[in-house]
This record gives C-alpha cells, structure tokens and sequence, in this order.
C-alpha cells in the first residue's frame, strides 16, 4: 500500500512512557506509527533535565516494575528493550516526627512494622499483602477495562477464579482494613505513603490500588544509574528500531474527526498528518481541548474528577563527598502531625545515588525533592503577584526536610533551582500543572477509571488519569492496553 509523506496507520499524541509504549507495539505489528511530542526530549513527567552539570529527573524517581512480577520486566522482553535497573534496599526511610520507619522489600519489613506501630497494626499489614499479591498477580495479566471487544477480550483473559477476593475490595477504601483506632504513626505513615502513589489517603483510596501503592517496597524497587528517563530514552529508541516516527517539537492543536471517525492530527503550526486511529496519551484534561466529540461527551465527567494536586519540586546539587556511597536513595519526610500532609509538610527526596556519574559533576549528587501542592493555591499567587514570596516559603520548608535527612547537606549545596505547577504546565502541557494522575477512590479507580475507550471512533487514551493510574507501571499498563485496542 502507497503512503504519502503525512499519512500514517497510528499517530500518538505524546512520548510519555504510556505513548511511547503504545507506539512501540504499534510499530512492532507493522503500523506506520507517528509519535507527536510538544518537547525537545521523551519522557514526560517521567523525563530529565540538565542545569550547571546536574541531571534531574523532573518528576517521577521512584521505580517499580523490575522485579518477578514487574510489568517492566515483563513488557521490555516483549518490546526487545533493555533497560538495566539494580535492585535497592531499603526502598526508602519515612520520617516521622521523632520516628524513621525503614521500607523494608524483604522479611525485615515485618520486625520494622512490628517496631514502628505495635501488634495491633499486625492484621492490617497481612490483609493489605494477601490483597496486593492477587491485585500484582492479576496485573502481570495486562487486564484492561471491559469497554469495548479489545477491554472485555482482556479482562476474561486475565481473570483466574484466583482472583475472585478482589470483587469483595470494590466500593472499599484502605481504611476498611485499618485498626479502628490506629496510631497517629500508622495513619499519617499510610497517608503520606498513599499521597505519593495514589493521590489520596486511607479514607479515600481504593482499597485494592491502595494495597498495591503499599507494596511497592515489597514487589522491588529500582535504581536506574541516569534516573526515569532512562525508561522513556530505551522505549524512544526501540520505536525507532521498529520503524516508528518520533517529531519533537510538534504540539497537537486539534484530533481531526470525520464523518464520526478520527482522520489525523493537526499541528499549532498547520501541518496536518493523516491517519485512522489516534492514540491521545496525554491527560484527559488535555485532550479534551483538541477533540470536539470527546469534550462534548466527557466533559461534564471530567469537570466532577477530583484532582486537585500539581507539585512544588526543588532542584539541588551536592558537591562532592556531601553524600555517602550507602546513603539510601529514597526518603520521604512529614514534620508535623497536626498539619495536613502535602504543602511542605510531607516532603519526598530522590538521591541520584553512588555510581550516577551522569547526572552530577565531578562525582556530586543530584537531589531532587517535591511536595503535593493545591495547583488552586499557586494560581491565586500568580494572580495576585505574590508567587516569588510563595516559592521562597516553600523553598524553605523543602531545604527544612533535606537538612533532616542530611544535616549539613546546606554547607554543600551549590545548586538549587526551583519549579512550581505553572512549570509543569509550561514544560509538560499538563493543564493547570496537574500531576501524579486522578486520586485512586473507588469512585475512579478500577471499574471506576477511564478506560483506552472513547466514544470517538478511532480515538484511544492511555496515560496516568486512564486505567490502571499512575506510575511509569501504570503508564505502561495504559498504554499496551491503548495500542492492543488499535490492533483489535
């Protein structure tokens, strides 16, 4: 069959690790793949930037995936993509006030726990484990919501009568399973634990997804030597080898729909490529401006989701010596009990890690630390002309935690740069600065998510607010699960 220049069997919107995996497999079944990228680099939230000899991972650092049941594992030997990830233990230490709890993966998490919140807590954390292990067992299955043949093929394909418990999981949150009174430890550990993988905390998520967030310690996790952007660097290349087109620099303006069906992608510049089926891996809030049908038939639904988080992240450079070799690479920090979590009050911290030689000058460190933040609360700043006094409060309560972790780490700092939702935005498209997905409630996870199924034929979605949610794992369920409705 002839082709022009312009036309193509699959365009992607976005090179993300959810778009780049759709269009790799794409591509591997012989589709003419177009990947359309409004950056200069892959990646996403889960991508990399360079300042002063430094390299950030801008967003996502912390990574799942690799172990036995890992999705990563499991989707790079089918995609031909090697991706070199080492195992690290502890998989992070929370600071409490007046506590550290090591995240243990192995069997010293039990005596931690055991440590760290009593006997009572006990029934929780073994009922959270017997629930995780089906919700991972059923994950390595690549189920997909039962929206159209593709999504109802996928889930009976998955399902083991096996899995059946997680039916009773529906409708429930985290809390369900929790002492009826636990300790100001135990609640604010699984809040702030829960804040950064599921966007919510124990009254609120979903109890199978919260089970899972819970378990990322004990499913592996993963050290990439040049950060996340690792992931998305090694799926580029692999669309590449498959015979894929990647432009960089090629903002989408609008999905071109007729007679009821996608035609292609037009660019903010005009240019217009042809194809039957579209592929939107960018959040929903953003794709609905480029599709009329779909903001017609969504937008009401996506108007009611409940996200509400952007991130305040701090970019920092130690000199040499600062950091020790067997430093742990994760810690998250919560300074105060009696505040709400997020807003400076609970603080995650990324270590590049020893042997990172790329991503630090002369043997240094790059530090990357974020807070949840209230993307609302940074709009009125930016309205009212007070977002360089906001940016500093905020600087300082991060520079707080960092100084917890690592007294002195101060004295060695000779780089720091901020970045607020508005930077996400300008940088990543996302609308508002929104990150980190749709809080996983019962409401909007599992049968409750959108799904890869649009009611535009030709049209699919993967990303963090599509099924199964976020994470480079969850971005990457998406998007097999999007390119897999493509080839139905």
């Amino acid at each position: 069959m002839l082709h022009s220049s312009n036309s193509y069997d699959a365009i992607v919107i976005g090179a993300g690790v959810a778009g780049l995996t759709a269009a790799t497999v794409l591509a591997k079944r012989d589709l003419r793949t177009l990947v359309l990228e409004r950056h200069n680099v892959p990646g996403g939230c889960a991508s990399f930037y360079q300042r002063d000899g430094y390299r950030f991972d801008v967003g996502a650092t912390l990574v799942g995936g690799f172990g036995a049941r890992g999705v990563h594992r499991l989707l790079n030997a089918l995609l031909d993509i090697d991706v070199s990830a080492e195992p690290i233990e502890p998989a992070m230490i929370v600071h409490l006030p007046g506590v550290a709890v090591v995240r243990y993966g192995d069997e010293r998490w039990r005596a931690e726990r055991m440590r760290a919140f009593g006997p009572a807590a006990e029934g929780f954390w073994q009922q959270q484990e017997r629930i995780a292990d089906l919700a991972w067992d059923l994950s390595t299955r690549f189920p997909a919501l039962p929206q159209d043949p593709a999504g109802i093929v996928a889930l009976a394909s998955a399902v083991r009568p096996r899995h059946l418990p997680l039916l009773a999981t529906l409708g429930r949150s985290v809390a369900s399973i929790m002492p009826a009174e636990p300790s100001r430890a135990l609640r604010t550990f699984v809040d702030a634990q829960l804040l950064i993988t599921a966007q919510t905390d124990a009254r609120r998520a979903s109890l199978a997804y919260g089970c899972t967030a819970l378990d990322l310690a004990r499913e592996g996790t993963f050290h990439l030597r040049d950060g996340v952007s690792t992931l998305s660097m090694a799926l580029a290349r692999a669309f590449r080898r498959a015979g894929g087109t990647l432009r960089y620099l090629a903002a989408a303006d609008e999905i071109v729909i007729s007679r009821g069906r996608v035609a292609g992608v037009r660019l903010h510049d005009g240019t217009h490529f042809a194809a039957p089926k579209v592929v939107a891996a960018i959040p929903i809030q953003s794709a609905l401006p480029l599709c009329r049908p779909l903001r017609l038939r969504l937008h009401a639904k996506v108007a009611a989701l409940p996200q509400r988080y952007g991130a305040f992240t701090l970019y920092c450079g130690l000199r040499p010596g600062v950091v020790a070799a067997d430093f742990a690479t994760h810690h998250q920090v919560v300074a105060s009990y009696d505040e709400a979590l997020g807003e400076g009050n609970s603080v995650f911290i990324s270590f590049s890690g020893a042997g990172a030689l790329r991503r630090a000058r002369n043997g240094g460190t790059a530090v990357t630390l974020s807070t949840h933040t209230d993307v609302a609360r940074w709009e009125r700043a930016y309205r009212d002309g007070r977002v360089g006094e906001l940016r500093a409060a905020y600087t300082t309560r991060l520079l707080a935690a960092l100084e917890r972790v690592l007294p002195g780490a101060g004295a060695g700092r000779e780089f720091c740069e901020a970045g607020d939702p508005h930077t996400f935005e300008r940088f990543t498209g996302r609308s508002r600065g929104l990150v980190g997905g749709l809080p996983q409630t019962p409401a909007t996870a599992t049968l409750g998510a959108l799904g890869h199924a649009t009611p535009v034929a030709g049209l699919f979605l993967c990303g963090d607010t599509s099924f199964p949610g976020q994470s480079t794992v969850g971005a990457s369920l998406s998007g097999y699960a999007a390119a897999r409705a493509c080839l139905w």
